[in-house]
């Protein structure tokens, strides 16, 4: 078996001109290249001369939705309803036939004494019309962050989406040079070698670590290739000046733009602003944007065109809730009557992220049927939101208005898997027969944060009929793992009830990491005290499957990856676990409750185990590149050059944040681990003292040792132990002795019995 890694040619793309990006005239010249490359892969062969044919015949699809068939005859004919669908169709014959298996990080390529291509006659046809990945634009780990990849990655991603049978790609990823473009008499391309002009702090600190000239070409080479091989991509509409994609200041100097008012929502500062649309000559700026990036950036996407708006989105013009209204939907009225006017026969994507929080359920069902429902489809990011929240099951558009179901599992923070299956085949049955379900739409703020998940997804954007995750899992541990597809099938089915705890509830304490819920949240809120009770049977059955663990190949590349996944994952809930259960304990101790010494001394215990736990978790991070934020850099730098001699402080910025801070190997070693252990002893020191008025925070001193470590060159922060299997075995037992010490605890503590 073979895998090709993403991440193992990476390093070698220096120019937007490498192969990566390489045209021909020829119409099938690129599919009998990647069969001839497969083939040659599997067998050690050349394939024979005209193996497999390809052909484009619109009649393959009964539906209209992508479909292709494969048959046998003197070659195999591959025959695809468009361009995309005969990709599909050749990836599904190597898959079916070769035995490969496609992941985000590399194939599976088996090896073979040959291919048979004999009895052949395949059809398969697109349940959803569209089947959409978006990719977003915060900064920090190379894996988790799309802004980070260079030509190389592209490539590779654009590969696995049509190995994955997706049609739509969405890039936002911040605006590249789309100022530059559109309004080159107002704005200058900013010297790559300075802080950007009116850049902030944290994650709006947008000051570049490539020249805006290489993004903006990197960004329309990457769409041209997913064009090339028929793929979709929609182009932004509407109000796009936000956070990540800021007004250039010298463009503000120049054109001296009108402002909405903004009682509340994402401004910090006037490069944030939204301009006075209800002055149509704003309007035209903003659309000026969008025909440039449809001319420039979309330059040959297949039709229909598809444009994209988030509205007025995060924004609260007003204090007073019917003007906010009224004037959001007087700005999506005149943005869609310029669509209307200009690209007649674009499909416009409206985004419902404003409607979860900012619009109540009967404004929406208001305002879609006063729109054509045969251009407008309602872009649902939120089907995996937990019940009691506004959702498209609140909006009346099942069987009523183009809507998609769509899953989001968290925000930026959540690097980790967390998918709640059970919820998202329920709600998954109330659309799974609806035609006016028209795609599947996954929404993630970090890519590739969880690869089971992205293989249940992908499987059931296509099938016409739900596939269970079981059923899902089965089928991915025997193609990704194979001879040790059973042991990690065990350790996978065993840790998914904890992967759940955590789930989309948007801005609540579940979509926390254990870092952001130290620092952020604190060890003494309200309810902790019965989260134990819910979370420890799930908890303690993960923590057992991690010993299975011990067993894993360390020198296979997807065990490996898939291996920390776990473990990070499991430590991140038992963190949280033992965070809640520290808080109790000095709730009742504050209380004067506590009945004994030996009940004060498992206070200060459980405190210096919490903060061996976070140590643990910086040992199990520091075993594979994917966490660090200096080989993120490191691979920054070796894609294109960074010019910015201070842009690892900014890269430290973007990512140690509170809304960003998570499992990145610099800020969980050197700044939340050591804040931890700082807390622990200011609680032994109270407990000693019999001090039950101490203010236990940890967010005070963890700014100020946030601040030391990033004043340190990042280089020094960096991993330093080596990566082999004997230091993850190591660090298993320690978790595991560390989560037995405090069993033993725990037991010893109870009051006697009779």
């Amino acid at each position: 078996m073979k895998i090709l890694s993403l991440f193992a040619a990476s390093a070698m793309c220096v120019a937007i001109s490498s192969h990566a990006f390489a045209e021909t005239p020829d119409a099938f010249a690129f599919q009998r290249a990647e069969f001839a490359k497969y083939y040659r892969e599997i067998t050690g062969r050349d394939a024979p001369e005209g193996a497999v044919k390809f052909a484009i015949d619109p009649k393959v699809s009964k539906s209209g939705r992508d479909a292709y068939r494969i048959v046998s005859g003197d070659a195999v004919t591959i025959t695809g309803s468009n361009t995309r669908s005969v990709w599909y169709g050749l990836y599904d014959l190597l898959e079916r036939r070769g035995g490969c298996r496609w992941f985000w990080d590399g194939d599976v390529v088996p090896k073979r004494d040959s291919i048979d291509l004999s009895n052949l006659d395949v059809h398969e046809e697109a349940h959803f019309e569209y089947r959409a990945i978006r990719y977003f634009a915060h900064r920090g780990l190379t894996r988790f962050q799309a802004e980070h990849w260079g030509p190389e990655d592209w490539r590779r991603e654009i590969d696995w989406l049509l190995k994955k049978r997706l049609n739509v790609f969405m890039l936002r990823i911040g605006q590249d040079d789309l100022f530059q473009r559109a309004f080159p008499e107002a704005c200058k391309y900013p010297d790559p070698t300075k802080r950007l002009p009116g850049a902030g702090s944290s994650y709006n600190d947008r000051t570049l670590f490539w020249s805006l000239q290489y993004r903006g070409e990197l960004r329309r080479r990457i769409q041209k290739y997913g064009f090339d091989r028929g793929l979709l991509a929609p182009e932004d509409f509407g109000t796009m000046t936000h956070w990540y994609s800021r007004t250039p200041e010298d463009w503000l100097a120049n054109k001296d733009p009108q402002f909405l008012p903004q009682a509340s929502g994402s401004a910090a500062g006037r490069n944030g602003l939204v301009w006075d649309i209800r002055d149509d000559k704003w309007v035209d700026a903003y659309w000026k944007l969008t025909t440039t990036a449809v001319e420039q950036y979309g330059a040959g996407a297949p039709k229909p065109q598809l444009l994209h708006t988030i509205g007025l989105s995060e924004r609260n013009c007003y204090k007073e809730r019917k003007k906010n209204f009224d004037l959001k939907i007087e700005a999506l009225n005149k943005f869609f009557a310029r669509a209307q006017r200009d690209y007649p026969d674009a499909k416009l994507l409206l985004s419902g992220w404003d409607f979860y929080g900012g619009w109540k359920p009967e404004d929406v069902r208001a305002f879609l049927p006063t729109l054509d429902k045969n251009r407008v489809i309602l872009w649902d990011y939120e089907a995996d939101c937990q019940e009691g929240r506004s959702t498209f099951v609140d909006w009346d558009v099942i069987g009523k208005f183009p809507y998609t179901y769509s899953t989001i599992l968290a925000f930026e923070s959540a690097l980790d898997a967390r998918a709640d299956y059970p919820f998202i085949e329920k709600r998954q049955r109330l659309v799974q027969n609806d035609p006016m379900c028209v795609g599947w739409i996954h929404w993630p703020e970090s890519a590739h944060t969880d690869t089971l998940f992205l293989d249940f997804f992908t499987a059931n954007a296509w099938s016409d009929k739900p596939i269970p995750h079981g059923e899902v899992l089965d089928a991915f541990c025997r193609g990704r793992y194979g001879k040790n597809a059973e042991l990690m099938k065990s350790v996978w089915a065993d840790v998914l009830d904890a992967s759940a705890l955590r789930r989309w509830d948007e801005y609540s304490e579940s979509n926390l990491n254990c870092a952001q819920h130290l620092v952020y949240h604190g060890i003494f809120k309200k309810g902790y005290t019965k989260r134990p009770a819910q979370w420890g049977p799930p908890v303690a059955k993960s923590l057992a499957a991690l010993r299975r663990l011990e067993d894993a190949p360390w020198d296979d590349e997807f065990v490996r990856r898939d291996a920390i996944d776990i473990v990070r994952m499991v430590l991140d809930r038992l963190i949280v676990l033992k965070i809640d259960e520290l808080g109790s304990a000095i709730v009742a101790w504050r209380g004067g409750k506590t009945a004994s010494v030996q009940q004060q001394d498992a206070i200060v215990t459980r405190a210096r185990e919490l903060a061996a736990l976070f140590d643990r978790l910086a040992d199990v991070l520091e075993l594979h590149t994917d966490y660090s934020l200096w080989e993120s850099y490191q691979r920054l730098d070796a894609i294109e050059k960074i010019r910015n001699p201070d842009f690892t402080k900014t890269l430290f910025e973007n990512a140690v944040n509170q809304y960003c801070l998570s499992h990145q190997y610099e800020a969980i070693r050197h700044v939340v681990a050591p804040a931890m252990a700082e807390l622990a002893e200011r609680i032994a020191k109270a407990v000693a003292a019999g001090d039950r008025k101490a203010v236990f925070s940890v967010h005070p001193r963890f700014a100020a040792i946030r601040k030391a470590a990033k004043a340190k060159p990042l280089e020094s922060l960096k991993p330093t132990i080596p990566r082999t299997n004997e230091n993850f075995i190591k660090v298993l037992r320690e978790i595991e002795r560390l989560q037995e010490a405090g069993v033993s605890r725990m037991a010893s503590s109870r009051p006697a019995t009779r």
